[in-house]
């Protein structure tokens, strides 16, 4: 078992193996992004989880959330709360930040970082900002929440619903683009059963071999 990327796009998440294909899911979905970035953690719609825990992982919104809870970085009645830092874990008692109050992403990404999965979802639900849930994984579902409330301060870094390439390929059904490949002696392997995998890496194939442009 190793490692696999969990990305987010604008029809959700998939999961693929590498990073070139993680850059692939993304450039396909108009994100332009280097190899180099993802593993530098700097996109945020890319997380490397172990392939054998793809169930809930500890996110360091998470952690810190233990951390609190264990003693480690609780405020006593003495400390102030650091600038931009909540005073504690009671919702009502933070004023998040608004519009307008974070200078750039790297910023706003910091202090989200610093939230629990519960603040984050009270400062969501308080801008009025949605995102898709996912139930099944913590991880993700918080990773959305924080695309969700950043592409609000940052609309430029919100995913694109669409673009040329997609719309390209939207007309193939994915049975039509593997008998494709069948047809033309062009076999695609790794997909481990996901379809969005199997349509993704048949669609590479495709045109590396010149089949569709």
């Amino acid at each position: 078992m190793g490692k696999v990327f969990m990305v987010e796009v604008a029809e959700g998440v998939q999961q693929v193996k590498s990073v070139k294909e993680a850059v692939a899911v993304l450039k396909a979905n108009g994100v332009d992004v280097r190899q180099k970035d993802i593993l530098a953690g700097e996109v945020e719609q890319v997380k490397m989880v172990d392939e054998a825990d793809i169930t809930p992982v500890l996110t360091e919104g998470d952690k810190a959330l233990t951390d609190t809870q264990e003693g480690t970085d609780a405020p006593t009645d003495t400390q102030e709360p650091e600038a931009g830092k909540p005073a504690d874990n009671t919702p009502e008692d933070i004023e998040y930040p608004e519009v307008g109050h974070f200078k750039d992403e790297k910023a706003m990404k910091k202090y989200v970082k610093k939230l629990s999965d519960d603040q984050l979802f009270e400062w969501c639900g308080l801008e009025g900002v949605t995102w898709k849930e996912c139930v099944d994984h913590a991880s993700i579902n918080r990773m959305r929440a924080a695309m969700a409330i950043k592409a609000l301060h940052f609309p430029h870094t919100a995913p694109k619903a669409s673009n040329k390439s997609k719309s390209k390929y939207s007309d193939y059904k994915t049975e039509d683009l593997v008998q494709m490949a069948v047809d033309n002696d062009i076999y695609v392997t790794g997909d481990n059963g996901d379809m969005r995998i199997l349509r993704m890496k048949t669609i590479m194939a495709l045109r590396d071999a010149g089949i569709i442009v």
